[in-house]
């Protein structure tokens, strides 16, 4: 390449001249996803070849493109790609153009975030083997002129930490692949019921206690699996540093999440004295203290929360901080004497104020340290928190849309369209609250049928996908790419949500533009995706005439009796938790088929929780002499009938199970088939 070229092509990578179309045309079959907004193909081709190389007068776009090919720090004979910023381009935040020529490619982003979204495009040009990294195989890339941009300023990914604790190094994998897909916030749940699981140095105690539950002698019980052992994690304040550094070079921010005033079991075991002082009865639970929200009236409270608030905002620089606000339990509120004389004296109709009034004190200190706060939409629901709060609408439809009618900036990530710990078809893993949630049902989103009005629209700052960990204690040790399964291809539906304008979303040609293109990137990336439903267990299911015992007492006379014909997710609820020595006993009309397959569960079927955490099975053949069969492992077990059977018991060997209830479940029976 001459030395008036290469001048030539500089100043096209720095002050981005745009190329004149030479023919205007369509995308073509490139499967890009999201889809962009203008791509213009100018004919002729790119030939990328081992020897080119790349450059970019950015440091931290030259570190991170390294990965992929040469990095050049000045510009020379073999550059063929050239990455720059531009402000002066006339797009919106994270616009960016790409330039295709047969000379070389030139991409150009307005700000930093759209000269990374570029790249992004710019690697899905080339071969899937290019996320494999130091790519330096031939290939052709067309000619072309692209121009594109975000629809929405917030893509987001949830992902909670606090009811299975994920390692550091898995975090900085989640954020890898997110950006790869232009999701830019990572909504990182740190503090839950089930854990806390960041390092406050002022406050040791709270990842001493708080970090860990289970096994012998630890406040916080089991709960999820794990059952019996010292379970948990947190990440130190400089791990947490080092994941914002990570993720603010691949253009995401990261805010993080302290579940407040409800959801805080963990740090209430650290600090009991944060609860109201009520008195409570233990008896459903044999002694365990569930008591999880924070008192309201308590001064020193708000002392404790400034010591916590003080060190986060140090670590994490967004400009908002996640304090919760849902589901909160405020039974505790209405019996304590101080919450309750401060809920008259501010002449309050509805305890959501009170919930808001708490909250409003959070918002205080955080604005202390010029932070905003992020909070879920059921604590806008009091009518009294400040709008400056950003509301994150989890629930279905209306629910989600009132905070923006309220003129909350609201973010959307309604639980049965973007919860991706939701089930993708009946009959696998995941949870089922919210219904099945396909990545076709993600990619469907409209906000007006949601029931959003324009002015509700106006307030949309974007949209968010939920990844909850309750199952991943368990379906982790059987499936470890659990994450991966139930996160894709769904992160691919929701980024194009987030990025692409609704007129052009089209679910024959996202789905066109995945199968033909996309998913070989994924598998390059390294992430296991789903690859259509799983394989179902063996046999027909057959539901032999049964009559069920137990000696747990039930919460609705006539459930154990509707147990033949209820094999759902939740069964028959007992009114407490389970003790040593508690059973359940199943006894059939008719001895089992020899061979039968027999799968039984205590607690939810579709996550470990209202157990047994431990327990043997008994078999007889006679419903009198029982003889040992097996163990619960998580509460349930799998039995093969190789002698006659008539019963099975199921006895507990463990008092508590972290709830105040147990659920009894109908056993599976499956035969081989005819």
């Amino acid at each position: 390449m001459k030395s008036s070229k290469v001048l030539i092509l500089l100043a096209l990578a720095l002050v981005v001249c745009v190329p004149d179309a030479v023919a205007k045309g369509g995308a073509g079959d490139l499967g890009l996803l999201p889809l962009p907004r203008e791509v213009e193909l100018t004919g002729g081709e790119f030939c990328y070849t081992p020897e080119a190389t790349l450059y970019t007068p950015n440091d931290t776009l030259a570190h991170y493109l390294a990965d992929y090919f040469e990095v050049q720090n000045t510009i020379g004979p073999s550059t063929a790609i050239m990455v720059g910023i531009n402000p002066s381009l006339d797009l919106p935040a994270e616009g960016y153009t790409i330039d295709v020529r047969p000379e070389g490619v030139w991409v150009s982003g307005v700000d930093y975030g759209g000269a990374f979204c570029g790249v992004q495009t710019l690697l899905q040009l080339f071969p899937p083997e290019v996320y494999e990294g130091a790519f330096r195989s031939e290939c052709t890339i067309p000619c072309l002129h692209l121009t594109d941009w975000p629809e929405y300023s917030y893509r987001g990914m949830h992902f909670d930490v606090a009811r299975t604790f994920s390692p550091f190094e898995e975090l900085l994998r989640y954020v890898d692949n997110l950006s790869r897909h232009k999701i830019n916030t990572l909504h990182l749940h740190l503090v839950d019921d089930e854990g806390w699981r960041i390092e406050i140095l002022s406050h040791p105690e709270l990842t001493e206690v708080g970090a860990w539950r289970g096994g012998e002698g630890n406040p916080l019980h089991s709960v999820y699996g794990r059952w019996g052992e010292r379970y948990g994690g947190y990440y130190t304040q400089e791990q947490m540093r080092q994941l914002v550094a990570y993720a603010a070079v691949r253009n995401i921010v990261v805010v993080p999440e302290i579940d407040l005033p409800g959801h805080s079991l963990a740090i209430a075991k650290a600090h009991p004295e944060i609860l109201c002082p009520v008195e409570k009865d233990l008896t459903r639970t044999a002694g365990y203290d569930t008591s999880n929200v924070w008192c309201v009236a308590r001064e020193e409270n708000y002392a404790l929360l400034e010591d916590i608030f003080a060190e986060l905002v140090e670590i994490f620089p967004s400009e908002y901080i996640h304090i919760g606000g849902d589901e909160v339990q405020m039974g505790s509120w209405r019996k304590c004497p101080h919450c309750s004389a401060l809920y008259k004296a501010q002449g309050y109709t509805d305890y959501h104020q009170l919930e808001a009034h708490f909250l409003n004190r959070v918002v205080e200190i955080l604005g202390r340290y010029g932070r905003k706060p992020a909070v879920w939409n059921e604590a806008a629901n009091g009518g009294n928190l400040t709008t400056t709060a950003r509301v994150h609408g989890w629930e279905a439809g209306r629910k989600a849309a009132r905070s923006a009618e309220r003129g909350f900036r609201t973010v959307f990530m309604s639980g049965p369209y973007f919860y991706f710990d939701m089930r993708q078809s009946d009959d696998e893993p995941g949870h089922n609250w919210a219904g099945v949630v396909t990545t076709q049902k993600c990619y469907s989103y409209r906000l007006a049928e949601q029931g959003f009005s324009k002015a509700a629209q106006a307030n949309v700052e974007g949209f968010s996908g939920a990844f909850w960990t309750e199952l991943l204690v368990v379906h982790g040790e059987q499936n470890p790419h659990y994450i991966d399964y139930q996160l894709y291809p769904r992160v691919c539906a929701l980024a194009e949500v987030g990025w692409t304008d609704e007129p052009r979303r089209q679910w024959g040609d996202f789905e066109s533009r995945l199968e033909g293109h996309h998913l070989a990137r994924l598998e390059s990336m390294g992430i296991h995706y789903r690859q259509g439903e799983p394989p179902q267990p063996e046999g027909k299911v057959v539901c032999p005439k049964m009559e069920c015992r137990t000696s747990l007492p039930m919460r609705n006379e006539g459930d154990l009796a509707k147990l033949s014909a209820w094999a759902n997710d939740y069964g028959a609820r007992a009114k407490r938790t389970c003790r040593e020595g508690d059973w359940i006993e199943y006894r059939f009309a008719e001895p089992l088929p020899m061979g039968a397959v027999v799968e039984l569960t205590t607690g939810y079927r579709h996550v470990t929780r209202g157990l047994f955490p431990s327990g043997v099975v008994e078999v007889s053949g006679d419903g009198a002499d029982f003889s040992s069969a097996g163990t619960l492992y998580n509460g349930r077990a799998t039995l093969t009938i190789d002698t006659s059977t008539k019963s099975i018991r199921i006895r507990c060997t463990t008092t508590g199970n972290g709830d105040p209830y147990v659920f009894v479940q109908q056993p599976v029976v499956r035969v081989e088939k005819l």
